[in-house]
């Protein structure tokens, strides 16, 4: 009941006051909670500090940035509650719809993320456009948060799968030529690829790289960025992953996987404090630069 309450009252005041207003505040909330949440900031300090090749003054910045980014995106997260299509469309600042449309050709798109910058405001964007998008939530342990949230995407056009068990769901909207949009920065829970990440392998969920393959669908790389800290646009930016399936399914597996997060990497490179990693997707800690 408090959670909802505090959804409730956090949304209708993100809407309630000027958003320059509103992103500051968030920005600073993020700040504090860098320095409050001591196993949340070791974990992301940890990963920037991959990013920046060691370089501990560096990682300290990026992360501290990437909590008051994260500050930022919440208030777009809670504004999306009342929005309407047409307003999260405006919002979406995307070039490639005829190459989307192109790669639609009858098994549906794989279209994977992380979590950074603006992803919600893509995915509905999309679905606001006429492309059909499925995607993967956790549930809400609240009832009424849970129809909140989710039930909020749902009237944004969003298809949403629970997590518990999505593999059938998601077959199946691939093989009406849906797009399915998943998060793939996600540690593997017990099964896994090993991908070389940031310069060390990484244990990551490799169910997207399954799906794709099973459908016979294109994996594309989907990133959607804030052009600056004060800016509540999103620019989208898409990538196929070059990849052909020799037949080896465990094999396939697991260099679609190593291909997508290549790109993937280099995409967060572009502007790693858009990056909201507070969880440990390598066994080994980054050891940090003496000089």
């Amino acid at each position: 009941m408090v959670a909802y309450a505090a959804v409730r009252l956090a949304a209708a005041l993100a809407r309630a006051l000027p958003r320059p207003l509103s992103y500051a505040l968030a920005r600073g909330g993020g700040v504090l909670a860098y320095y409050a949440w001591r196993s949340g900031r070791r974990r992301c300090v940890a990963t920037m500090l991959r990013v920046a090749d060691g370089d501990a003054t560096t990682a300290r910045r990026l992360a501290r940035r990437s909590f008051a980014n994260y500050g930022a995106y919440l208030v777009d997260f809670v504004r999306l509650l009342g929005a309407r299509p047409e307003e999260v469309s405006a919002r979406f600042d995307f070039d490639d719809w005829d190459r989307l449309a192109a790669e639609r050709t009858g098994n549906g798109i794989v279209l994977v993320t992380a979590h950074y910058g603006l992803w919600d405001v893509g995915a509905i964007a999309l679905a606001a456009g006429g492309v059909p998008v499925t995607t993967v939530a956790d549930r809400f342990r609240n009832p009424r948060l849970d129809r909140l949230i989710l039930g909020s995407r749902e009237r944004l056009g969003l298809t949403i799968v629970p997590a518990e068990r999505p593999g059938p769901r998601v077959l199946r909207a691939l093989r009406r030529n849906e797009v399915t949009a998943l998060h793939v920065d996600i540690p593997a829970a017990e099964t896994g690829a090993s991908v070389e990440f940031f310069g060390a392998r990484a244990a990551v969920a490799d169910g997207f790289a399954r799906l794709a393959l099973r459908a016979g669908a294109p994996v594309i790389c989907g990133m959607l960025s804030r052009p600056g800290s004060w800016s509540d646009r999103a620019r989208g930016r898409v990538e196929r992953v070059d990849f052909e399936p020799t037949g080896d399914v465990d094999r396939d597996v697991r260099e679609l996987a190593q291909a997508t997060f290549r790109v993937l990497e280099a995409r967060i490179r572009d502007d790693p404090s858009q990056w909201y990693i507070f969880r440990d997707l390598w066994p080994e800690p980054a050891a940090a630069s003496r000089e």
